[in-house]
């Protein structure tokens, strides 16, 4: 789907005249084309989104996990969603050099508890993943932390997480 806006700016300018009779009427459906392009992805949250904690902070648990899957996909990482019911704790499967890993994204206000490693670790066995991972805006408790290590599930904690946040822009003044 988004590979076809890559082509509405040509659509246009077609449709428009630019390869007919007017440069000038062609060159603004050329426009109107990358214009559209532009809303639309950016509607449909294709476009660039913030990625500063405080963005992640007011994210919805949805947008976290599609902000998760889009850095390790930057990563080398081919992601899958798992369906939003009946997942068994595993929100993503990311795979990469014959790995499979389970995620579970945790965009909370408060510590993560010791619930989502019991569920993340179950859930990659269920779905055939060789690692866990639980990744959060927040930091873990203590029991979370030892249940991780006793089972070798890796948690990205808000330290962590902000390694993953590209610094802000600056801008020329």
């Amino acid at each position: 789907m988004k590979i076809a806006f890559l082509f509405l700016p040509g659509y246009f300018a077609l449709l428009l005249g630019f390869m007919g009779h007017s440069t000038a009427i062609g060159l603004a459906g050329a426009g109107l084309g990358l214009l559209l392009a532009a809303l639309v992805s950016r509607k449909a949250g294709w476009g660039p989104r913030p990625a500063g904690m405080k963005a992640i902070d007011a994210m919805d648990g949805v947008a976290f996990e599609d902000y998760v899957a889009g850095r390790l996909r930057r990563a080398g990482w081919q992601v899958g969603f798992t369906p939003p019911v009946g997942d068994y704790g595993v929100d993503l499967i990311a795979q990469k050099d014959g790995q499979s890993v389970a995620i579970q994204c945790k965009r909370h206000g408060k510590t993560v508890g010791i619930a989502a490693v019991q569920q993340v670790v179950s859930g990659a066995r269920h779905h055939g993943c060789t690692r866990s991972i639980v990744v959060s805006n927040q930091e873990f408790t203590s029991a979370a932390k030892q249940l991780a290590h006793t089972h070798g599930c890796q948690l990205i904690g808000r330290r962590a997480l902000q390694a993953w946040v590209p610094p802000p822009s600056r801008r020329a003044v």
